[in-house]
């Protein structure tokens, strides 16, 4: 039978050094966390110094090797995030910044050091980073099965948080609030890409954020590269209305052809990416909304001939982006190029 948990405590000053021996395993391993923004990692600064309590962290120790090698590892099986930022500060690898009240309202204590790193402190601030008790859940050789259903009986009266939801709980601050006000456009309700469903666990904000990452930095590999952008532009964000004014053009003009959204192929999630990324491109260089009518006899020929058990020429290489793997970055750009071709004027 293995060991029970058992509660301890220990200061980050200990789980600074055992990462300065490379005995403090801060791998990704049982569950994956969003990226955090430089946002979080103050705030969560902020806390320590101003006397806040944090959440407990699970580690599962382990020993590794033989004889006069043997040595025992603390893997963080629950917290990394939250001692992966300290680590980062306790090193100088950031300093606090400024940030809004709306989304990480710091304390007073906090302000006078913004601008400041670690080694930059006061002495006595330095003194409560680094003797702070974080409560700890000791594990003892637990596999990765045994971590697993810990986790699934510590969670078993909430269904789980999809990635969309971790990042809502997760993130406060300029990205996720722009989107989610993206969201609310009545063309979504018009055009029905979304069920009951995706609204209920937000996979229509999840993938509006990827429509409006694809007006920032051309397409993306499915849905990998959303937490990165949720955590740059978390307090930070240049260009804002820039973007925000091409999303709302974009949707705009894609307004102007409601039959083609609703009742052919662009109703799909991965045929609309597509479109709209065309359509983003024609705005952005008309710098302003542009009249769709004109295309929709070709948009609709397109999806006649992709609805045929015989297709030929561009039906069949469109057909072939969406087969398979559909939201990879190299299908996408494919389909992208192939209705750029048949919506040239």
């Amino acid at each position: 039978m293995r060991d029970l948990p058992k509660p301890n405590t220990q200061a980050l000053s200990w789980f600074y050094s055992e990462s300065e021996k490379n005995t403090l395993d801060l791998r990704p391993k049982y569950q994956r966390n969003p990226i955090w923004s430089i946002g979080q990692k103050c705030f969560l600064i902020d806390s320590i110094i101003s006397g806040c309590p944090l959440p407990q962290v699970f580690l599962n120790i382990i020993s590794r090797g033989t004889g006069p090698k043997r040595k025992t590892i603390y893997e963080v099986v629950d917290g990394q995030q939250r001692l992966r930022s300290i680590i980062e500060f306790m090193k100088d690898e950031y300093e606090l910044i400024e940030t809004t009240a709306n989304s990480y309202p710091v304390s007073e204590v906090y302000k006078p050091h913004i601008g400041k790193k670690f080694s930059q402190l006061p002495d006595n601030f330095q003194d409560i980073i680094w003797n702070y008790q974080l409560a700890v859940q000791e594990l003892r050789s637990w596999d990765e099965k045994q971590i697993r259903a810990l986790f699934r009986r510590l969670n078993y009266v909430v269904e789980r948080l999809n990635h969309q939801e971790m990042r809502h709980s997760q993130y406060f601050g300029e990205f996720v609030k722009t989107v989610e006000n993206l969201a609310d456009l009545a063309f979504w309700d018009d055009c029905k890409i979304f069920s009951r469903r995706d609204w209920q666990r937000m996979k229509d904000i999840e993938f509006i954020s990827e429509l409006f990452i694809l007006i920032i930095d051309g397409p993306q590999d499915q849905q990998k590269s959303i937490d990165k952008f949720y955590a740059d532009y978390d307090v930070i964000f240049p260009k804002k209305k820039h973007y925000v004014n091409i999303f709302h053009k974009t949707i705009e003009s894609l307004s102007s052809i409601p039959e083609i959204i609703t009742n052919t192929r662009f109703n799909k999630k991965s045929d609309f990416y597509s479109l709209f990324a065309v359509v983003a491109d024609k705005v952005a260089k008309a710098k302003d909304a542009v009249n769709l009518e004109k295309y929709s006899q070709k948009l609709q020929n397109l999806d006649a001939e992709l609805n045929k058990d015989t297709m030929i020429d561009t039906a069949q290489k469109y057909y072939e982006t969406v087969i398979e793997g559909a939201n990879k970055k190299s299908k996408r750009e494919g389909r992208i190029t192939l209705l750029n071709s048949i919506l040239s004027d």
